[in-house]
């Protein structure tokens, strides 16, 4: 009897063990997708959920996984309106983490993000980031004293630096450097002069931060303008070992080159993907100081079902990177509309281009006169697949402003940036 207990007890161990879901598996990502974010505004509890999902290039669509990675704690703003709340700034602010690349890690600070979901191939790093909401006493704002932004296995915290500090002699910067288990590993403080006449005045905060293990060094992107009010791009290489630092200029690009902050700058492998006005992108080589400049409109010329011109804007032309793809935030208006507000007849387009190939890979595309789907195109124009936008943005024609509009009229839920997708360069 004890034996034929001993062989039914042996039977369910093997069957437990073989059941789906029961295994100890790794967690990985769909194999040739691009991860992103969408954010669900949760009015009853009053706070902002991070969706984790897949964009499938092999199959071309949107794969949903329903789990919220995290949630972010920062309040709505209040409106003059009872009961409406403006849920932009948490949104476009506070939503996206400090820096993530999709495949290896994620930053997100302690002050706004609560992790819930967290997939285990992403190596969590939780940050004590003063970005929080601003405080205010006797009705002024209380300013914080340094300034912080984030790269992989790099968090750089700095004071005295910004417009309001461009006469003083040196910034004061501390460079925390972690292992691939986000644990710290190096921290160096150097002060860096801002002010000399190599660049005519003097520079503000980086717009870009690339830490390079194997030589210990931190490859800083700054641009300045000029007294004739030409755009410079300047890299400051900083080697944490021996605390030195040396300034030199970028070659190849000047001119006009629009103010831009840390989220218009994109890393892919050891360069930087830059916004510069009109229909061009920058591609700066820290190690030669070498600038590129690639036109964007040449390759969109492919695009030509759309028969309307495609153009990819402004600084946020580039909305984030993953391997070697670059995200282009680009649009087709069709039709006239007033100066300074939205055009009624228009697409958004997410492009997927490859800078190994310079090719157009996929595109995300939404339609104003069709707002209720959100669809994946081939570059020949195919529609490959189609997703409620109520149901990728979960709910968020159920969102609306302080003027009662829905934040799906006129795709204000992509100005305010409720679709994320991985980005190096954060803070």
């Amino acid at each position: 009897m004890a034996k034929k207990a001993a062989i039914i007890l042996f039977l369910i161990l093997i069957t437990l063990l073989f059941v789906p879901g029961c295994s100890n598996k790794t967690e990985t990502s769909p194999e040739n997708s691009i991860p992103f974010l969408t954010f669900s505004v949760n009015q009853k509890a009053n706070d902002v959920e991070a969706y984790l999902n897949y964009w499938d290039i092999t199959k071309g669509k949107i794969i949903q996984t329903n789990k919220v990675m995290y949630v972010v704690t920062a309040p709505p703003n209040r409106t003059t309106k009872p009961g409406i709340w403006d849920w932009d700034f948490p949104v476009s602010h506070f939503g996206p983490p400090l820096s993530w690349d999709g495949e290896n890690y994620i930053y997100l600070s302690s002050k706004v993000h609560k992790p819930e979901n967290i997939p285990n191939f992403l190596k969590l790093k939780m940050f004590d980031d003063p970005r929080v909401p601003a405080i205010y006493s006797n009705g002024k704002e209380i300013k914080y004293d340094f300034v912080y932004a984030y790269s992989k296995n790099l968090q750089e915290q700095e004071k005295n630096v910004g417009a309001d500090y461009l006469k003083e002699e040196y910034g004061d910067f501390t460079f925390r450097v972690f292992d691939d288990n986000g644990k710290k590993i190096m921290e160096k403080n150097i002060k860096i002069s801002l002010y000399n006449n190599m660049f005519h005045g003097g520079v503000s905060s980086g717009e870009a931060y690339l830490y390079e293990r194997a030589k210990k060094e931190v490859k800083e992107l700054f641009l300045y303008y000029d007294s004739e009010g030409v755009g410079h791009f300047l890299i400051c290489t900083i080697n944490l070992e021996k605390g030195t630092y040396k300034w030199n200029e970028v070659s190849g690009i000047k001119g006009c080159i629009p103010p831009m902050n840390r989220f218009n700058v994109s890393i892919i492998g050891s360069k930087f993907y830059v916004p510069l006005c009109g229909r061009y992108i920058g591609i700066i080589n820290p190690d030669n100081y070498i600038g590129k400049i690639f036109d964007i409109q040449e390759k969109l010329k492919s695009l030509s079902f759309y028969r309307a011109p495609v153009s990819c804007g402004g600084t946020d032309k580039i909305s984030g990177e993953f391997k070697n793809f670059l995200i282009l935030n680009c649009s087709v208006v069709y039709g006239k509309s007033e100066s300074g507000t939205l055009p009624e007849n228009y697409k958004h387009l997410w492009i997927l281009f490859d800078t190994k190939t310079n090719k157009i890979s996929q595109i995300i595309e939404w339609d104003s006169l069709d707002p209720q789907f959100i669809v994946v195109r081939g570059i020949n124009g195919k529609e490959l697949s189609k997703l409620e936008t109520d149901k990728l943005v979960k709910n968020i024609s159920k969102v609306y402003d302080v003027n009662g509009v829905s934040y799906v009229n006129g795709g204000r839920f992509i100005v305010d940036n409720f679709i994320r997708f991985p980005h190096i360069n954060g803070g």
